[in-house]
């Protein structure tokens, strides 16, 4: 599993010898109850990294978006020296919710009582500092969140004593290191979209193609027909990949000289655990972020970041930019709707469990192994 050329399954080959010719999908309760739902937030989101969104989305000093650790209100903060910080989203006053969506500022301001902070956390600013003891305000700062930047990624985690980022997902960015993610620019990011939908409904929507020729006939289906997927290595314990190959008469004009024959034609469809979802083609990356508010509900924060290689060299790469969002913004509404569609018929209650295409849905079955192992963990 140490580089591309490991995408070497097709529909016209076997796949290993122990993969499943039957599988069978989670029931209905797994994303209707409102206590599994907490159970698993918490101890998923509380114990792993979680991606919350693209870097260069925060170019200068003081930019931020605000997320949430599970459903830990959090901010993301870009620093002076260029580095970037993350920081509980509460003030130390009385745990007001300090900054909303996201921008830019040179400082963070409480709007309750003016409690200010430096961009780094650290408290500067108490007004009527008399009616507190200097030895409880002074030298204290915002709670710090563990913090690293991969793949052009930003991840998050309240625990300090786990496997780096970079070494959970080193197969990962082997696979994909000639398409230099981390350079990749970030044109195009919505960072709030309600999905009246589970999160891991969401996640097993996105990280298979079988639904790709019959959902997507308004956008993706017709260049990416689920006919023409490719399977990726199996069993990984951090992430799940294959492609979602374009069809011969849609293979778009490639822009990066490192990408091989193989590389050009694909388009990686990704799983991050436990909430990244990134499909990489040679022009541009579509990705998503997974927020869950409730047993029904979730943000997903999602963006189109394109290739430097592209928008350097393409005849006209505005034009591109506007042609590739107006498509992503169509699958994106049409995913939308289906997930929404299935939590509705979830609702229904049923014990029955439904049946997983044997091997075109393998890949929500190695998440639903994830996160069986982190919940019992």
């Amino acid at each position: 599993m140490s580089h591309s050329k490991q995408f070497n399954y097709t529909l016209d080959q076997p796949l290993a010898p122990n993969f499943p010719s039957r599988m069978v999908a989670s029931k209905q309760q797994t994303f209707t109850d409102p206590d599994l739902f907490r159970n698993q937030v918490s101890s998923i989101f509380d114990h792993d990294w979680v991606m919350v969104g693209r870097a260069g989305a925060m170019p200068n000093p003081g930019d931020y978006m605000t997320a949430f650790l599970g459903q830990r209100p959090i901010i993301v903060m870009r620093q002076p020296d260029g580095s970037i910080r993350t920081m509980a989203n509460y003030c130390l006053h009385r745990y007001v919710k300090l900054l909303e969506g996201s921008g830019s500022t040179k400082s963070i301001v409480c709007p309750y009582h003016c409690w200010t902070y430096k961009l780094n956390g650290e408290l500067v600013g108490v007004p009527e500092r008399e009616g507190f003891r200097p030895e409880d305000i002074e030298g204290i700062a915002l709670e710090p969140i563990a913090t690293e930047e991969y793949l052009g990624y930003v991840f998050v985690s309240l625990r300090n004593d786990l496997q780096p980022v970079s070494e959970r997902l080193q197969n990962l960015s082997l696979i994909l290191k000639n398409f230099e993610l981390d350079g990749y620019e970030d044109r195009h990011v919505v960072h709030e979209e309600l999905w009246n939908a589970n999160w891991k409904l969401i996640y097993h929507n996105f990280i298979e193609s079988y639904h790709t020729t019959y959902t997507h006939t308004k956008s993706i289906g017709p260049a990416n027909p689920t006919k023409l997927v490719e399977y990726g290595p199996i069993g990984d314990p951090n992430f799940t990949i294959h492609s979602n190959s374009y069809t011969h008469e849609n293979q778009p004009d490639i822009y990066n000289p490192q990408l091989d024959d193989d590389e050009r034609r694909r388009f990686y469809v990704t799983g991050v655990f436990p909430n990244g979802l990134v499909a990489v083609e040679p022009n541009f990356v579509w990705w998503m972020a997974l927020e869950p508010k409730a047993v029904d509900k979730t943000n997903a924060r999602w963006g189109i970041s394109f290739s430097h290689h592209a928008m350097k060299t393409m005849p006209d790469a505005e034009k591109f930019v506007e042609e590739i969002v107006s498509v992503i913004e169509i699958a994106t509404t049409e995913d939308k709707e289906m997930v929404e569609r299935m939590q509705a018929g979830a609702n229904f209650g049923s014990e029955k469990a439904g049946l997983l295409h044997a091997p075109l849905e393998l890949y929500i079955k190695e998440f639903d192994d994830y996160v069986m192992r982190l919940s019992s963990s």
